[in-house]
């Protein structure tokens, strides 16, 4: 089977990866939007059995909806976490919640970042690196692209519930994200 890339390509987020696939798929079992991935982000983070499973790796979707199975798809072609090398950080069912797959941002990182110094520097500290030593988005991360946007929103998102909490039953920031 070959596959012909026919969708319209740009450069990721934040410009540090690789021109990344536009296409989008609805997910076989959750039906939600995702979106294309690269070749050689699957053939980074792919276990060998899964490799061998398929007969290409290009045209794969990544499925980012929380709650589905489904991390790699490409028609009834399915990859699921248990195919992967990495933990899928916004899957549910992963054990570590992984944002910056290069630099080690995970979800509980930042929380305590946030609790610890009443904001998180994931994102300074993410660019100041990426400027350093560089960043290898495409092949550790599972979308292939630049972490800077997802760290972002789960940053908003905890100091949402924080001040959600601290409105709620009025409280301290610290006793809000204990809470959490």
């Amino acid at each position: 089977m070959k596959f012909v890339l026919k969708k319209e390509i740009k450069n990721g987020d934040a410009g540090c990866c690789s021109i990344q696939p536009k296409w989008k798929e609805r997910c076989p079992i959750c039906k939600n939007e995702a979106k294309g991935v690269l070749s050689k982000t699957l053939n980074a983070l792919l276990k060998d059995e899964a490799k061998q499973r398929v007969d290409a790796l290009e045209g794969f979707s990544l499925c980012k909806t929380s709650k589905c199975t489904v991390v790699y798809f490409r028609g009834s072609e399915i990859l699921t976490q248990e195919d992967v090398n990495v933990s899928i950080g916004f899957k549910d069912s992963a054990k570590v919640k992984n944002y910056c797959y290069c630099f080690g941002w995970t979800k509980d990182r930042i929380a305590e970042d946030i609790k610890i110094n009443g904001k998180s520097g994931a994102i300074e500290d993410i660019q100041s690196k990426m400027k350093t030593i560089g960043c290898a988005c495409e092949v550790k991360n599972p979308s292939g692209k630049c972490c800077q946007a997802d760290v972002k929103e789960l940053i908003d998102k905890i100091n949402m519930h924080i001040t959600e909490t601290i409105k709620s039953n009025r409280t301290t920031p610290r006793e809000a994200h204990t809470k959490s």
